[in-house]
């Protein structure tokens, strides 16, 4: 009957067809259509380890902060002071957090002060993807700064929405978003975005996001027999940023982005937490305002240009009322103006060469001028090539570092080398190595800083190896899985050590030598049950050694360094389905140390914290709604990640979005 019934339309249509005048003909010329749509970055075929989160996977995997979001990443490290107004920083590998470069919209986020930065500044309702790469990234078409670092996390933000440049008189799209936050612990946080497009190339937008949290989470304190339920102190906050954004498509080859950014963040410190008292009477407010432009175009098929400019101001006021405390209040006032340069030449489709250049002033005053007013001059060249064949891939790049000092001048060069080799034709089983150089100078913190910073300090210097292989595999669409193996071996010369002495101050030191080695693996895998429900599981697990290499005499000689675990993992489990969305998250740490001594009573025990969430998507007229709610640390694990710094227990959250 179906072929019958088919057979019968087909004759219909050839007699409607030829029943048709010959003179009723007309034709219509179509206007031109613009398709855009994210280009995606494979994992498994990068010659550097690269992780990579986009807004829908953050979803599924029940992510609310960018500290939540690298619990899910191998060979990381997640400094969390606790609540939402705890600072967090991120370290990959082991080699330290200032050797993790975070990029914002391509261009580098920088704090000349402390050289970490706090990622609980910056929120993740509007990143529209997040990378981590460790080592070189497969473009070569970027800054040299954002070459500089042994690792660099890029945050890419929204798009503004654009029209069809083609067709005349089109309309002029919007588009918003609005979000309400509310949660455990005092914790409100309403955001929006809005973009517009105003034709003729133009977009502008908007957003803003506020978060008010009182962090006063209970907690247990235990000394020796006596066990008591205390109460975090000290730890409210009230933040708040804005941003404005602007993009011009000159043409279909040329491109100018702008964004204005203002960040404001008052919160109370919360102390360490001691057996017989819990005041601490700490307050730090940071203000930062920063101004970006990036340009990109290309002047034919073989030449392309990329040129950033940004300035950045930052203040820090930092104020101490606590009884007893030896650290007084200080002010700090940071200023950096940068701007950058790239030019890509591909003579042909197996080979390409990069040239960058950035130069870097910054300036840092403060109410403490033991050392004066410091300021550096860091003037940054790489040059860089790439070859692709057949099955075979290789980039290669050397990096120059430039920098004069009031006290003295320093240069350097920092080369880097990556292979990968597709092992069978037929299917995506690679085999890549990598080495690569990097060189850190001090932070005018860890020169400078009141009491605690060492002016004699000298430049770290780490060498990264790597050795993975990387596979990945679908049947029939129905099931894909995608695994990632990497081991890896680090050596850090003149290696600074920072050990907390609060969320604002910390001990600066050298280590001659520290070494690194370990093993990250990473497994994503999906099942399409029917075309209604699907099952994915993501995981990862990272094992490492740093040891300090100092002095094979001393008693801390391969002792593993403050705060680094030897075993990290971190699993997610989520049922796609048409009622309600349900994801299972399990992550956690084996023990660290406080101290590179191990010091009796520094040992800081391990933890496994599971979370638990569910949401739903729904479309209404042109709008689309999503209710999130989530509930973490469901088993209300007591633990800390830094020392006397208690986590959260069993928390909640729900959000609704509408778009």
């Amino acid at each position: 009957m179906k072929l019958f019934s088919g057979l019968m339309l087909s004759m219909l249509a050839v007699c409607t067809y030829a029943q048709t005048p010959s003179d009723s003909a007309t034709v219509r010329e179509l206007p031109a259509v613009d398709v855009l749509a994210e280009r995606g970055i494979g994992t498994t075929s990068s010659l550097m380890p690269v992780q990579r989160l986009n807004k829908n996977q953050m979803l599924q995997l029940n992510v609310s902060s960018l500290s939540d979001a690298l619990k899910h990443m191998a060979g990381i490290t997640v400094r969390d002071y606790g609540g939402a107004g705890g600072m967090k920083t991120v370290s990959a590998r082991g080699i330290g957090s200032r050797h993790t470069a975070v990029a914002y919209d391509g261009i580098a986020l920088s704090d000349c002060q402390s050289g970490e930065i706090d990622l609980s500044r910056y929120s993740l309702e509007n990143v529209e993807h997040m990378m981590l790469t460790i080592g070189d990234a497969d473009d070569i078409f970027r800054p040299a700064r954002n070459m500089a670092s042994a690792a660099m996390l890029e945050l890419q933000t929204r798009p503004l929405p654009t029209e069809n440049h083609s067709t005349p008189n089109t309309h002029h799209p919007h588009e918003m978003k609005v979000s309400m936050v509310y949660g455990s612990w005092g914790t409100i946080s309403p955001s929006f975005w809005y973009g517009q497009s105003l034709g003729k190339g133009w977009s502008v937008g908007a957003s803003g996001e506020y978060l008010y949290a009182e962090n006063d989470y209970p907690f247990t304190l235990k000394n020796v027999s006596l066990t008591t339920r205390e109460r975090r102190t000290n730890s409210r906050m009230s933040a708040g940023h804005a941003e404005t954004m602007a993009t011009w498509h000159l043409n279909e080859l040329h491109q100018i982005d702008a964004k204005a950014h203002y960040s404001d963040n008052l919160r109370r410190l919360p102390g360490i937490v001691h057996y017989y008292t819990n005041l601490n009477d700490e307050q730090l407010h940071d203000r930062n305002a920063f101004m970006q432009m990036r340009y990109r175009g290309a002047f034919s098929e073989k030449w392309h240009m990329m040129a950033n400019a940004k300035f950045n101001w930052a203040e820090s006021d930092y104020r101490n009322h606590t009884t007893g405390s030896v650290v007084g209040d200080a002010q700090y006032w940071q200023r950096e103006w940068y701007t950058s340069a790239a030019v890509l030449y591909e003579p042909t489709q197996a080979f390409s060469f990069d040239y960058s250049a950035d130069y870097l002033m910054n300036s840092l005053n403060s109410t403490i001028g033991n050392y004066g007013h410091p300021h550096r001059h860091t003037l940054l060249q790489a040059l860089a090539a790439k070859a692709k064949f057949n099955r075979l891939t290789a980039i290669t790049r050397l990096l120059s570092t430039l920098s004069h000092h009031p006290s003295s001048n320093t240069q350097h060069l920092s080369p880097s080398l990556a292979l990968s080799y597709r092992i069978l034709p037929s299917e995506e089983l690679l085999l890549r190595t990598s080495w690569k150089q990097t060189y850190r100078l001090p932070t005018f913190n860890e020169l400078y800083f009141y009491h605690l910073g060492t002016n004699d300090l000298k430049p770290e210097k780490a060498t990264q190896w790597n050795l993975g292989f990387t596979w990945h595999h679908s049947w029939k669409n129905k099931t894909e899985c995608q695994l990632t193996t990497d081991m890896y071996y680090n050596k850090v010369t003149d290696k600074i050590v920072a050990i907390p002495f609060n969320m604002f101050v910390w001990r600066m030191m050298n280590l001659a030598s520290v070494a690194v080695y370990g093993t990250d693996v990473t497994l994503e895998t999906s099942c399409q049950l029917n075309n209604r429900h699907r099952l994915s599981l993501t995981g990862n697990y990272s094992w490492q050694r740093a040891e300090n290499r100092s002095n094979p005499q001393s008693p801390n000689y391969q002792l593993q360094i403050a705060y680094v675990p030897q075993h990290s993992f971190s699993a997610t489990l989520a049922w796609k389905n048409p009622w309600a969305n349900l994801s299972l998250s399990a992550d956690g740490q084996s023990h660290r140390w406080a101290t590179n001594e191990h010091s009796q009573g520094t040992r800081i025990a391990g933890f496994v914290e599971f979370d638990i969430g569910t949401w739903r998507s729904f479309a209404w007229n042109r709008h689309k709604f999503t209710l999130r709610a989530s509930v973490r640390n469901l088993l209300d694990k007591q633990y800390d990640i830094v020392a006397h710094y208690p986590m959260p227990g069993r928390s909640w959250r729900l959000q609704l979005t509408i778009e």
